[in-house]
């Protein structure tokens, strides 16, 4: 019924807080014409086994929006099903047309755990992405089990850190030592680092201080329905 939309959520980056990408996120218009997040329908969608055609949908609305707004990056999250859905990576391509102008401006979040868990699937899967031009990063890094050599292996480009270890960072001393070590694994592989959940100015003053590239949360803009972002 062509009532999924797209949301969007400023990713800044550290030195200069202006975005460098935008999350891509889905809300859904009910009947009634109210919206509601992702997190109202996601849970049950996966029960259903409506995961992929989630993707799928959320895939066909982000290029739609590259294409509009020719000069902004987007990112984009997967479902661990969609990694082994070789007819996702078909769309991909068929809506973008293959141009490198789009795809090189798309990053792929696959969740930590599920990249691990399904590792030769993952490395396939991120393999063909770079292949099309997209940059690919770990989400919830942190929370799972990437090892170096799992890391090495996927050849990403980016990781998110979890955001439990950012909410409350300054009362909490042994997030900031976590925090400080995930940025040293990341810079050893040469990666852009994301740390969401930012909510005031004494957190992202960390972050920038801990050597966190971008940075994601309220404090600099909550998600809005794409057709309300001012982006050239």
């Amino acid at each position: 019924e062509d009532r999924m939309l797209l949301a969007l959520q400023p990713i800044v980056d550290t030195k200069t807080r202006l975005p460098a990408l935008y999350e891509c996120l889905l809300r859904m218009e009910k009947p009634d014409g109210t919206i509601v997040s992702a997190g109202e329908f996601i849970p049950l969608a996966e029960q259903l086994g409506l995961s992929r055609f989630i993707d799928r949908r959320a895939l066909e609305l982000a290029v739609a929006f590259a294409k509009s707004h020719p000069t902004v990056r987007l990112s984009l999250n997967v479902s661990s099903l969609t990694c082994s859905d070789h007819e996702w990576l078909v769309a991909l391509h068929r809506l973008t047309g293959g141009r490198r102008q789009i795809t090189e401006r798309l990053t792929i979040y696959l969740t930590e755990t599920a990249a691990v868990h399904g590792i030769v699937v993952s490395i396939a899967f991120v393999d063909t992405l770079k292949e099309l031009g997209c940059k690919v990063a770990i989400d919830d890094f942190g929370a799972g089990y990437t090892s170096f050599k799992n890391l090495k292996t996927l050849n990403v480009d980016m990781v998110k850190i979890d955001g439990s270890f950012i909410r409350n960072l300054a009362a909490e001393p042994d997030n900031q030592v976590f925090i400080k070590t995930l940025v040293e694994i990341a810079e050893t592989f040469n990666l852009e680092t994301v740390a969401e959940w930012v909510g005031d100015e004494e957190t992202a003053q960390m972050m920038a201080r801990a050597g966190i590239t971008h940075q994601q949360g309220v404090f600099f803009g909550r998600p809005v329905l794409a057709n309300e972002v001012k982006a050239s």
